[in-house]
């Protein structure tokens, strides 16, 4: 194959690849991505939330679309991620998970609902042994941390029918009278609890005295940094008869943790960060659509997460934040200085070494001019010899310089090349004009 036909191959190859690569970006870029988002369960806050989450980005994102699934709650959604079963999905903070899970964006924060039956007459944890408690389900965050919180208070959990039931379930068994308290991680307001505190029959109780520095709860935080202490505020819930403005009367101090929307970390960046941006740029809308989404924060301290944050959702959190030149203008421009100055030096050692070599093959051009300007005299058959010895030493002293790179074969040195042998060649022709020892006047 010619050249010229490897060349017109080599670019049709070269342009038909560019083509196809276009064509793939185009598809790609067209194609719906589709995301199971986990949620939580009926009457609880995790499937409100989810729904607002999953319309909002739709309205904003139409290539992005999100099915929403019931769960039993945390660690069930925790157990999906790591199968590949959906996406995203609502997590507590405190959550165990694998290393298939990132963070996204904090939610609103849940606190601990210690309701009881007023004729039940607790009035702290240790009072729960021999009552009946609504906790979750087991594979829910609630569940596990009621458990641990009890161990904590060295409460005998032989000593308590713990009921694995859903917030709705344990509401309506609680208004029933068929268990005696909830103790459960609950978003402020929802609906199910509002309708229990309504019955006038249920009343909160407090973990500990208070909620701030050496609380109970701070003990707690040794073993749960997730955790933080909170209060569930005044008048949060509603009285029915209108006798109070509601109820609790006084600040509750609790436990708090917060939620997470949370993806797997194969989730391509672009997606996550596009699911970011639209849930914390739209905050205001999301609490329009649900309250709990009110909590929600531009700027966030990633280390509050217990799992990473997605790069994706990386980058948008630091999109303020001056880029890489910015931060190390002052080192860029040094280095930049550095290798132009560097470069300088070395086109002028190379320049150097050129005229170097210039001037070294130059030398050559003269000697055997000289030579060849000497074998135009008439010449003795020694002084001949003496020529061709000279040649010897140029060629030999030139070979060796080159193979050195200290020559190079470049036209200088081609020319070179023929000068010396047309320099040989009147040698040898000289040679044989030369008169021997033999020869003179008498010598026929």
């Amino acid at each position: 194959m010619t050249p010229r036909k490897s060349y017109a191959a080599l670019t049709f190859t070269f342009a038909a690849t560019l083509l196809a690569l276009l064509v793939f970006a185009i598809i790609q870029s067209s194609r719906t991505t589709e995301l199971k988002l986990s949620a939580g369960q009926q009457g609880g806050v995790y499937i409100p939330v989810a729904e607002s989450i999953a319309r909002l980005i739709q309205q904003e994102d139409e290539d992005i679309e999100i099915e929403i699934l019931e769960s039993d709650g945390s660690a069930a959604n925790a157990i999906r991620l790591s199968k590949g079963e959906c996406q995203l999905a609502l997590l507590q903070n405190d959550t165990p998970g694998d290393d298939t899970i990132r963070s996204l964006v904090p939610l609103q924060t849940g606190a601990l609902h210690f309701l009881a039956r007023k004729d039940a007459k607790i009035r702290s944890l240790g009072q729960l042994e021999g009552k009946r408690v609504g906790v979750g389900l087991p594979t829910s965050g609630s569940h596990r941390l009621v458990t641990e919180l009890l161990r904590h208070f060295e409460v005998d959990l032989n000593r308590i029918d713990l009921k694995p039931l859903t917030i709705q379930e344990a509401s309506e068994q609680l208004k029933a009278g068929k268990i005696d308290a909830i103790l459960m991680m609950i978003g402020l307001k929802t609906e199910v609890i509002d309708q229990v505190i309504a019955t006038g029959q249920v009343e909160f109780v407090p973990i500990g005295r208070h909620a701030g520095p050496g609380s109970v709860i701070e003990g707690f935080r040794l073993t749960n940094p997730f955790v933080d202490p909170w209060l569930i505020p005044r008048y949060s819930y509603a009285m029915p008869h209108g006798d109070l403005p509601g109820v609790p009367e006084e600040a509750i101090p609790t436990l708090a943790i917060r939620s997470i929307l949370v993806a797997r970390r194969d989730v391509p960046d672009p997606v996550a960060r596009q699911i970011t941006q639209l849930v914390i740029e739209n905050r205001n809308r999301l609490t329009q659509m649900h309250r709990d989404v009110s909590l929600l924060e531009d700027g966030l301290d990633s280390s509050r997460f217990q799992y990473p944050l997605h790069p994706g959702a990386t980058q948008y959190y630091n999109r303020n934040e001056p880029g890489f030149l910015l931060r190390y203008a002052e080192v860029i421009g040094l280095a930049a200085s550095l290798l132009f100055t560097a470069y300088g030096m070395i086109r002028t050692g190379r320049r150097w070494l050129l005229q170097r070599q210039k001037d070294r093959i130059d030398a050559y051009y003269s000697e055997l001019n000289r030579l060849q300007d000497h074998m135009l005299k008439p010449l003795s058959l020694e002084q001949v010899q003496g020529v061709e010895v000279q040649l010897q030493r140029i060629r030999s002293t030139a070979l060796n310089l080159l193979s050195k790179e200290r020559l190079l074969p470049d036209e200088s040195f081609r020319i070179f090349q023929t000068l010396l042998a047309e320099a040989s060649a009147q040698a040898r022709a000289k040679r044989q004009e030369a008169p021997t020892d033999t020869d003179g006047p008498d010598g026929d």
